[in-house]
């Protein structure tokens, strides 16, 4: 039967083939361009079968050995590389949601691969050893994995449980249902641009998901406050990117910090996120697990960050995001409602890279 994925999906095990290929990866510098760095991949394991865990050595060079129960299987790199590329072209000139990659099916069975994307239970899609002139890891970590091919992927995706933030409002004037029947284009900024005519205040709460609140607060206990009010700024048309969102919000005198102080959380933020944190996840602050973050960029080539230079790393994802607009009744955003007598509205959070 032949196996059908997303483009995203397809790039994981894109991003595969090319360790195996060249079992190694540049370093990116903070604009995701190459550096003349690179991280060498020495094992990857796979648990596409849980009775046969797999581990795939590329200690030597143009040659995979994979090991597993009873098993020990040398493959020939030679040529893999040309295969890949072509893998590559049918993924990002592919035009349907989802899609079949013949080239890419065919290598699996010689691999020894039942499923496009790995088994995982934590965020990370990948999980390897690596070395390098500064890190030699033996233990494996996790990678996670973002493809630019075919359009801006999310880095934090919506959710209607766990990423709405809850605005009380006081002090309105009108009816809740002639705010709630604005139906234009941008109903949810026309509808806080009403509240606030009206002379109304716009007062953060909470949020609906206690989780993403506690994980919130653990990495930094403003950090629920500022979000909230970079969202209220963002549905109100002020800005969308992250950069200009925390300008607006700079020497609030609500929060007592400065423009570098707001930076640094938000970074941290975005950081935690792109390796592990989601909203309706408890997370303990740990980040042992994860080795760092892999990008297939919108011309094959891949980069990598890892944790060690993870000031790169928080300036890409500071200057590559912006908030985005999910659907607003999916999940259950953006219109005055009313309980225990008083008005309330909610606003989502949603974030997604620039390219």
């Amino acid at each position: 039967m032949t196996l059908t994925a997303n483009k995203g999906e397809w790039s994981e095990l894109y991003v595969l083939y090319c360790l195996f290929a060249d079992h190694k990866i540049s370093a990116a510098d903070n604009e995701l361009k190459p550096t003349n760095k690179f991280y060498s991949f020495v094992k990857i394991f796979r648990e596409d079968n849980p009775d046969q865990p797999l581990v795939y050595d590329l200690e030597n060079e143009n040659t995979v050995v994979i090991r597993g129960k009873g098993l020990c299987k040398e493959i020939s790199t030679l040529g893999l590389s040309g295969k890949t590329k072509k893998i590559f072209d049918k993924i990002k000139i592919a035009t349907d949601t989802t899609f079949s990659v013949v080239e890419a099916e065919n290598l699996m069975q010689e691999f020894l691969l039942t499923k496009i994307k790995a088994n995982s239970l934590e965020k990370s899609d990948l999980i390897a050893t690596i070395k390098d002139d500064i890190v030699s890891e033996t233990e494996p970590y996790g990678f996670s994995i973002k493809s630019q091919v075919g359009g801006a992927s999310t880095l934090l995706n919506a959710s209607t449980s766990g990423t709405n933030f809850i605005y009380k409002i006081s002090g309105v004037h009108g009816d809740k249902e002639q705010i709630n029947a604005i139906d234009t284009r941008s109903k949810v900024r026309n509808r806080l641009e009403k509240i606030l005519d009206t002379g109304a205040k716009l007062e953060f709460i909470g949020m609906t998901s206690q989780v993403f609140r506690e994980n919130l607060r653990t990495v930094d206990s403003n950090l629920p406050s500022i979000i909230a009010e970079m969202l209220l700024n963002y549905y109100l048309g002020k800005g969308s990117t992250i950069d200009v969102l925390c300008d607006l919000i700079a020497n609030n005198i609500v929060f007592d910090l400065n423009k570098i102080q707001i930076i640094s959380k938000i970074k941290n933020f975005l950081k935690i996120v792109a390796l592990g944190m989601v909203s309706q996840t408890p997370w303990n602050d740990r980040l042992s697990a994860y080795g760092g973050y892999i990008v297939v960029r919108d011309d094959g080539q891949l980069v990598c960050y890892h944790l060690y230079n993870e000031d790169a790393f928080k300036d890409y994802l500071f200057n590559n995001t912006k908030f985005d607009t999910p659907s607003s009744t999916r999940h259950n955003f953006g219109r005055v409602y009313e309980k225990n007598g008083e008005l309330f509205i909610n606003l989502n959070l949603q974030i997604r890279f620039l390219h």
